[in-house]
Order: structure tokens, then sequence, then C-alpha cells
């Protein structure tokens, strides 16, 4: 019986290779998570416009640590664009219903709860979708130099659409948390 060492080193490279990407990819996945409950808590807060550069800080701040995660260069100026460029389909036609979904914010009593219904899943799944675009296009090699919003649009609204679903249940967590200490004071 021969051994061959070339075949069994090969073998036993390429099964590292798939296990580090496995968890890189379960790392990444936690991580985008992470910050898409970041993205719907801050959009929760009760103060006009804050929600929406707050969860564009988050989305940028997601950005560095998934290129940190997959060893790629950062920059923040790059970051911006790629989440102006992405979200510009969500934000874009919708920019509109945004900011005056955060401008309802303003209205005493009524106005808060009106930016509440929706403004947090929509916060949610553009910090998803994003992130998950991001991680994405790191694993298929790309950088941020060389990322394109307009051949990442169809993969960034699958993802988007995805993500509504992942910020809802992100809400309800977060929604749970904030009547906790309530509840645990009376």
């Amino acid at each position: 019986m021969t051994v061959n060492i070339e075949e069994t080193a090969t073998e036993h490279a390429t099964e590292a290779l798939v296990q580090h990407e496995f968890a890189q990819n379960i790392i990444a996945e936690n991580l985008i998570k992470d910050y898409v409950i970041a993205s719907v808590a801050a959009s929760i807060v009760p103060v006009a416009f804050f929600d929406i550069a707050a969860v564009v800080a988050i989305q940028l701040r997601m950005i560095q640590k998934l290129s940190e995660q997959y060893d790629k260069p950062f920059s923040d100026n790059l970051g911006r664009k790629v989440i102006f460029a992405l979200a510009g389909g969500v934000f874009g036609y919708g920019a509109g219903y945004i900011v005056a979904a955060s401008a309802t914010k303003m209205i005493p009593g009524i106005g808060w709860m009106i930016g509440m219904v929706s403004l947090p899943v929509v916060a949610g799944a553009s910090t998803y979708a994003v992130g998950k675009s991001i991680a994405n296009h790191y694993e298929e090699g790309g950088t941020l130099l060389d990322f394109n919003a307009t051949k990442m649009r169809r993969f960034y609204d699958e993802q988007y659409e995805k993500g509504k679903t992942v910020a809802r249940r992100a809400k309800s967590a977060v929604k749970a948390d904030e009547e906790e200490p309530a509840k645990t004071a009376s």
C-alpha cells in the first residue's frame, strides 16, 4: 500500500479551507444579526432623524467588522458609498417615507408610536441586506474598492426581503427587553 503524501496533504488542506470558510460564514452571519438588533434598537429611539444617522453609523461599523473578519481593507468613505449605493433602492424610492416616519417622532404623544410601527423593520432589513451583500462580495474575493452596487442589486433586494423577517424578530426581542425592566421594577 502506497500513500501519496501530496494527495493526502491536498485533501487535508482542502478540508481545512472548507472548515475555515464555514466558520467564517457563521461568524459573519452572527455579526450581521448583532448589527440588525442594534439598527432596530437605534430606530426605536424617540428622537427624530437621530435614528437614520444612527443606522448609517451602525451599518458602517458592521462593514468595518466584516472587513476585519474577511481580512479586507476598509475605509469610512468607501463604506459610506457602499451603504448609500446599496440602500439607495430602499432609501431612494422610500427616502420620503423614511424621513416622514422619522419626522413623525416630533409629533407629541402619538408621533413616536407611528414611527415605531415600520421604521425598525426597514432599518433592520436594510442592515441585514447590506451585511449579507458585503459578506457575499468578500467571499467571492472582492473588496470595497471593486464593489459594484448595480451588480449586487438583485442579491441585496433578496436579502432585504429575508432581512424583514430577521428585523421583525429583532424588534420583538428589543421590545421584550424594554418591557422586562418595567415588569421587574413594579
